[in-house]
């Protein structure tokens, strides 16, 4: 089961109703749920890969894992951004429950962790394919077509408005 992240939300101060600081703690509270359940997303997603069995871990298998938690990394540190630049506009949010319980910190470090698990797991199963090495009686021209130019639109020399006009004659 994979860690479940809890935050105590809130500023561990009490606001007043009506308090000027209470809208911005309130905003911050919502990006910090946010943050929480996207946390849980990422941990989710590092859990299961750790679970699937190594005959699943194809080259694909791991590109397609690799994206969906890189996603779902950049939409958590962007929303860090925001809540940390909400944390410069007024010291007293540094307390906020988010801050105290340094989620950013613990989300990242297991990202990271998982990161080297798919490096390695792709190094691995590059290592296993063995790469094609020519030989001398290879042909150096791998393509099926002997000698053609490898720029389809031709020379730019065959572009000149005298080749043109030569070659409609």
């Amino acid at each position: 089961m994979p860690n479940i992240v809890a935050l105590k939300l809130s500023a561990s101060y009490p606001l007043m109703a009506g308090h000027k600081d209470e809208s911005n703690i309130l905003a911050l509270d919502q990006l910090a749920l946010q943050q929480q359940i996207s946390a849980n997303f990422i941990l989710h997603a590092i859990s299961n890969y750790k679970k699937t069995p190594s005959e699943r871990k194809t080259l694909d298998f791991i590109a397609k894992k690799w994206l969906h938690i890189q996603m779902l990394w950049r939409e958590f540190r962007l929303r860090d951004k925001q809540i940390r630049r909400r944390g410069h506009k007024d010291a007293r949010v540094l307390e906020h429950g988010y801050f105290q319980q340094e989620l950013f910190e613990l989300v990242h470090e297991k990202y990271m962790i998982v990161r080297g698990f798919l490096s390695r797991d792709k190094r691995n199963l590059l290592a296993a394919i063995p790469f094609p090495f020519p030989n001398a009686n290879s042909n150096p021209n791998p393509s099926p077509y002997p000698n053609t130019n490898p720029n389809p639109m031709g020379n730019q020399s065959d572009w000149t408005l005298d080749a043109i006009y030569a070659q409609s004659q």
